[in-house]
């Protein structure tokens, strides 16, 4: 069946095509790690040039939708955690409306005193009480982040007893101290990962990372959180 596609004024035929195509992966009819029609079969789909439908699967594998196999054409990427970094949403809620809960291995919880860098961010003087929470997230047994957070003790007595493995940080801050996060300030950019980072996250040393760090309010505009999140380049993709 012929897939009909109407230009619209000021928009190229391969950007619709790559729309069309986006469309059909996001719905379900191209399942993660399925192969996309050939080049040939595209063309006649979309009674175009093949040119056209190669500029269309490029706009889609820069994006991250699909990924090419030596002869063997293209495939269908692993679905991408869109953060909206207009919006305050944590990771955990954001993978559940994707129907794609994560598991949770609990890498470090210490009760700290801030070091010059912590008590910058947090504008708190150095040796104020923190408690500090490291996590390794898996997606469908994938490592995709490392996630650190800082969040004040005094706020938060008796932290310690909680199981960061099962719940979220910030459905025990709402829940258990009726601490509610209101907004984020949070920064991005690209980071080469460690040793640390390259074993825990499955990738080669000195592979680009996603790197995500800020503050978090909460409801009373007080400074609750400074966190460092570092994420799979392929698995994570931020809009504004």
């Amino acid at each position: 069946m012929k897939a009909r596609v109407k230009c619209m004024k000021g928009i190229t035929l391969d950007v619709l095509i790559a729309d069309e195509i986006r469309s059909q992966i996001e719905n379900g009819q191209y399942p993660e790690d399925s192969r996309l029609p050939s080049e040939r079969e595209l063309c006649d789909e979309f009674s175009v040039q093949r040119l056209t439908v190669r500029s269309s699967l490029q706009i889609l594998k820069y994006e991250g939708y699909i990924y090419s196999k030596n002869r063997s054409g293209y495939y269908v990427a692993k679905r991408r955690i869109t953060k909206n970094l207009k919006e305050f949403r944590s990771t955990t809620h954001i993978l559940e409306l994707m129907g794609k809960p994560s598991s949770i291995t609990l890498l470090q919880f210490d009760k700290i005193e801030a070091d010059k860098k912590l008590a910058a961010r947090l504008d708190i003087p150095i040796a104020t009480p923190l408690y500090k929470l490291s996590r390794l997230r898996k997606l469908e047994e994938e490592p995709i982040s490392i996630e650190i957070s800082y969040t004040f003790a005094e706020y938060v007595p008796g932290l310690e007893k909680f199981d960061f493995t099962s719940r979220s940080l910030y459905a025990i801050l709402e829940k258990e101290y009726h601490i509610v996060m209101d907004r984020a300030e949070q920064e991005i950019s690209v980071i080469h990962a460690n040793e640390m980072e390259s074993e825990l996250l499955k990738v080669d040393l000195g592979a680009s990372l996603i790197k995500e760090h800020g503050i978090v309010y909460d409801t009373q505009n007080r400074k609750l959180e400074y966190s460092e999140n570092m994420m799979l380049m392929n698995r994570f993709v931020f809009i504004k």
